[in-house]
C-alpha cells in the first residue's frame, strides 16, 4: 500500500483594478454603470487545493445624483465618497487548477471600510455627516442616531479565473458589499422640521437637506416627507479584472527538477 502527498499549497499576491458603484437612494437601479468611478484592489492570498484564503485592501469613488435619475430630478441630492476597505475573505473553487486551466468560484467574508459623504454647493466641497441633514444626533430626534464613517461590511462575490502559467493567473469577478447603514449617501428616511434643523446644524444644513428649491424656486421646506428609503440598506460593488501572481512553489511535489511534484512513498510492514 503506498501513500502519495500531493496536496498544494502556494501563495500569491494580486491586484484588480475595475469599476466600483453604489446602491442606494440616489442610484435607479440595484445593478448598473451608470456613475461609476474606477477603483482598485491588492492584496495576497493562500491557497490549498480549491481553498483560498485572500486577504486585500480595496479603494475607489462612488457617487450618485438625482441629475442622472428621472424619477428624483425634483429632489435634486448628491453625494460622492471615497471609499477605503480592508477585507479578510474564503473563496472556494469549483475545480482544483491544479488538475484544470480554469475555474469559477464564490467568496466571502469580512471587511472594514470608511466613507465620508460630501456633495458640492456654491462651488465648495461640503462634508455631509457633520450636517446632520435628517436631525441625525439631535436631541429632538433621539431615534435617529448619527451614522458612522468607519463599519463593518460582508463582501460576497462570484469569479473566473484561468491559469496562464503555474505563477500568472488572471480572472475577472464581482463583489457587492452588504452595509449595516442606510447613510452610505447620507440619505435615508425623511425631512426633518427646519427650524430644529437650523437651531441645531445651522442654515447650511438646511440649505443641503432640501435642495430642491434650486430646482423649483420658491419651494417650502418639505418638513416629514419623505427623503429616502429606510426600509433597505445601501451597498457599494465591485466588477474587476484580477491579475494574480503566485510566489511560492508547492509542497508535495513529485518527479526531480524545478515544477515536478515530489512523491512521498510510505511502504507498509509485510506480514
Amino acid at each position: 500500500m503506498v501513500y502519495n502527498s500531493s496536496a498544494a499549497q502556494d501563495f500569491g499576491i494580486y491586484v484588480s483594478p475595475g469599476l466600483i458603484n453604489y446602491g442606494g437612494d440616489l442610484q435607479s437601479t440595484v445593478y448598473t454603470f451608470s456613475q461609476s468611478g474606477f477603483a482598485v484592489a491588492a492584496g495576497a492570498t493562500y491557497r490549498i487545493k480549491k481553498f483560498v484564503v485572500r486577504a486585500g485592501i480595496t479603494t475607489g469613488k462612488i457617487q450618485g445624483s438625482d441629475s442622472a435619475n428621472s424619477e428624483f430630478k425634483q429632489r435634486n441630492l448628491s453625494f460622492q465618497s471615497k471609499i477605503f476597505e480592508g477585507s479578510l475573505g474564503l473563496e472556494y473553487d469549483i475545480f482544483d487548477l491544479d488538475e484544470k486551466k480554469f475555474t469559477p468560484y464564490g467568496f466571502a467574508g469580512l471587511a472594514v471600510y470608511h466613507h465620508d459623504p460630501y456633495t458640492y454647493y456654491n462651488g465648495q466641497k461640503i462634508y455631509l455627516q457633520p450636517l446632520s441633514t435628517e436631525g441625525q444626533g439631535l436631541p429632538e430626534y433621539p431615534g435617529i442616531k448619527s451614522y458612522s464613517l468607519t463599519q463593518m461590511a460582508v463582501p460576497l462575490g462570484i469569479g473566473f479565473k484561468y491559469k496562464v502559467s503555474e505563477q500568472f493567473h488572471v480572472g475577472v469577478e464581482f463583489c457587492s458589499r452588504f452595509l449595516f447603514t442606510d447613510y452610505l449617501d447620507d440619505v435615508s428616511s425623511r425631512y426633518p422640521d427646519e427650524t430644529i434643523l437650523q437651531k441645531g446644524k445651522g442654515q447650511l444644513a438646511v440649505d443641503l437637506s432640501f435642495r430642491g428649491d434650486e430646482v423649483n424656486p420658491g419651494a417650502p421646506f418639505p418638513v416629514g416627507n419623505v427623503r429616502g428609503n429606510p426600509d433597505h440598506n445601501d451597498n457599494y460593488y465591485t466588477s474587476s479584472l484580477t491579475l494574480i501572481y503566485v510566489l511560492s512553489g508547492r509542497s508535495g511535489f513529485s518527479g526531480s527538477g524545478a515544477g515536478h511534484r515530489k512523491s512521498r512513498s510510505i511502504g507498509c510492514p509485510k506480514l
